[in-house]
């Protein structure tokens, strides 16, 4: 049996396909358990591979086996999912939801900073912090809009901030909105 997985992970024993000689695929198709019953493998990625047009040539190989054969991709394009079907192949797609907003501007941020306006970069920080964004990515942006500014004071005063924070002297999310408020 045949099951093509898309977006989604599956139980068995995983292969590489790549490192799989056209024989050991045969052997493993063919050969019946130890104990009775059938085995699971997973393969990701054989669809769209190195040697694609080899997994689809050996199709039959695949569905005539007692096994069962978990094929996990990222995408199922027409032409593989016709060959698939002709086969008898099963086809599991699973339905990513998408990405949730993030509740903030990480940009509106570096604005803020590049305005000077004390109270927006403030709310910013608060913001980013709250939604769970790393203390480490803030710093990183706002010493990139500091460059930008070509504002070597503030440039320097936020690399001095994030080292400080990894030698002891405070929490980042704290030296950053103390950076904030005097600015």
């Amino acid at each position: 049996m045949i099951i093509v997985a898309v977006g989604k992970t599956k139980k068995g024993e995983e292969l590489v396909w790549e490192r799989l000689e056209k024989e050991e695929i045969a052997t493993l198709a063919s050969t019946p358990a130890l104990f009775g019953g059938d085995r699971t493998f997973v393969l990701e990625g054989a669809l769209y591979g190195e040697r694609a047009e080899e997994f689809m040539r050996s199709l039959e190989v695949f569905s005539e086996s007692p096994h069962t054969f978990v094929f996990v991709e990222e995408k199922l394009l027409k032409a593989e999912t016709d060959a698939l079907k002709k086969v008898g192949a099963l086809l599991e797609i699973e339905k990513r939801p998408l990405p949730a907003k993030r509740g903030f501007d990480s940009f509106g941020v570096a604005q803020a900073l590049g305005a000077r306006d004390r109270k927006r970069l403030w709310l910013g920080l608060m913001q980013s912090f709250k939604a769970g964004e790393r203390a480490e990515a803030v710093a990183g942006l706002l010493c990139w809009k500091a460059r930008q500014m070509k504002s070597v004071q503030l440039s320097r005063e936020l690399v001095k901030i994030y080292h400080d924070s990894h030698r002891g002297a405070g929490e980042l999310e704290l030296l950053l909105e103390r950076f904030a408020l005097k600015l």
